[in-house]
């Protein structure tokens, strides 16, 4: 990336102490998993600066390692694999893996003073880097055109590998050899498997560093193996299975920019969790913790919230991020709506948040009209699951509903203009998009709003703030 110099101001956070019991150990690790750079203070001990030279800090010895994140750390890569790999390259030790069908991609990592931080993989940040790398290049005095490295498409497209990690998975193969059954005939009856194709997968999967082979027919289970027990969201007969078929269907999607999921599962993807409750649950806890992303809820407004009285979470699934906005903004109150199926679970989340005298549940669909007279009307990862015409009015009942002064606040399912276009699983299982600001400023318009404000907020979440359009 372009380097910028660091930006001063009363509240930053400025200065990192990180525990380590061997520091050349601790600062080879950062520097060799993330580029830090690493420079002696005039008192001897080793300090370090992030990439940007943004943060500083310095590894404190004798101090007790954070090994469970109470107060978390994260780092932020633009491809959290590649970092993985380099962490444990580096001699760091993988405590949670990235999870392949979570919303947003995290993990954390034991560094080599016993203390776990995470990695946050931000959307866009690998093109945001190249980009500036080639303009870096082209600026150069002598700037020469850079290798056109050839992709390596056999690996690519590579398909038996991801299939036979779900199978694995599916059929809980490290959860049996963990409990003594490491043999291949043990294994098939353990898991009602034919004999001769579970070995074929097995040997496959070792092939690629999942799982051993002590000797012939006899497996057990490596790092890599172990990282299946701890993912949710491989079972083929779960939401995981439902994601993965769903990519079959990506032809069709193409073709017509409408998803073929029922063609697959016989219906459409939101009347298909209605009718399969224990996979609405799944899909619920896929979205994050308590259904509603990584738990690190705030959401920045143009005005502030000194004025917001009333909050509407409009398709807040179980209301994890509406308990955690009326805690921190106490003077308002809260109303969550989402299906009856999902907010049937959200009592207990909103108990333990210990606001639930100041909210309310509401158990509608967004296509209903929706409270009125609100402040604020939030739409969280909502717009990414539809096409124009739903988006337009899902948007129109939150115009209808709020206050002449009220805002509508859409974090997902639209982008700044210069985003690069990705491809998502939300496309494919209920033909949702992610528009860009000028196609959504449009949209808006036609449901009775008008964009306000726009912005990336700390987070990296793009928020956009909209407002009814006078008459």
């Amino acid at each position: 990336m372009v380097e910028e110099q660091p930006k001063w101001r009363t509240g930053k956070i400025c200065y990192v102490e990180i525990p380590a019991v061997d520091v050349a150990r601790s600062a080879g690790f950062y520097q060799q998993a993330f580029g830090w750079k690493m420079r002696q203070r005039g008192d001897g001990s080793t300090s370090f600066d992030d990439t940007v030279g943004a943060v500083s800090g310095t590894f404190a010895v004798g101090r007790p390692p954070a090994t469970e994140p109470g107060f978390a750390v994260y780092i932020m890569v633009a491809d959290a694999a590649a970092t993985l790999a380099a962490v444990q390259a580096a001699g760091g030790e993988i405590v949670r893996p990235v999870d392949p069908a979570a919303d947003e991609v995290f993990a954390r990592f034991k560094d080599p003073g016993g203390n776990t931080l995470g990695i946050y993989q931000q959307p866009g940040l690998a093109q945001t880097e190249a980009a500036a790398d080639r303009q870096t290049q082209a600026s150069a005095p002598e700037a020469s055109a850079p290798e056109d490295d050839a992709a390596d498409l056999g690996r690519m497209l590579d398909l038996a590998t991801p299939w036979c990690l779900y199978v694995a998975a599916t059929l809980r193969i490290a959860e049996h050899i963990s409990a003594g059954h490491t043999g291949i005939a043990e294994l098939a009856a353990a898991t009602g498997c034919d004999r001769d194709a579970l070995h074929a997968v097995l040997g496959h999967l070792v092939s690629k560093g999942v799982f051993t082979e002590e000797s012939p027919g006899r497996f057990g289970c490596n790092r890599a193996a172990g990282q299946l027990k701890e993912s949710s969201f491989l079972d083929l007969e779960g939401i995981g299975g439902r994601m993965a078929h769903t990519w079959g269907t990506l032809l069709d999607y193409v073709r017509t920019g409408l998803p073929a999921y029922q063609q697959v599962f016989g219906r459409p993807f939101w009347e298909d969790l209605a009718a399969h409750p224990q996979i609405a649950a799944e899909f619920d806890a896929l979205m994050g913790p308590a259904g509603h992303g990584i738990p690190d809820f705030d959401i920045e407004l143009s005005e502030g919230w000194d004025h917001i009285r009333t909050v509407v979470d409009v398709g807040g699934g179980t209301g994890a991020m509406l308990a955690s906005l009326i805690r921190r903004h106490s003077q308002a109150k809260g109303t969550l709506v989402d299906l009856p199926g999902t907010v049937a679970r959200a009592d207990r989340i909103i108990d333990s948040f210990g606001v639930s005298s100041r909210v309310e549940v509401k158990g509608q669909s967004f296509f209903d009209p929706q409270p009125a007279g609100a402040d604020l009307y939030v739409l969280k990862n909502v717009l990414n699951d539809w096409a124009d015409e739903p988006t337009v009015a899902i948007l129109r009942r939150c115009a209808e509903a709020a206050r002449p002064d009220g805002i509508v606040a859409i974090l997902g399912g639209v982008s700044a203009d210069e985003t690069p276009r990705s491809l998502g699983i939300d496309m494919l299982v209920a033909g949702g998009k992610t528009s860009a600001l000028t196609q959504f400023t449009e949209l808006a318009r036609r449901a009775g709003l008008e964009v306000v404000a726009a912005r990336t907020q700390p987070s990296g979440r793009f928020v956009v703030e909209c407002r009814p359009a006078r008459p």
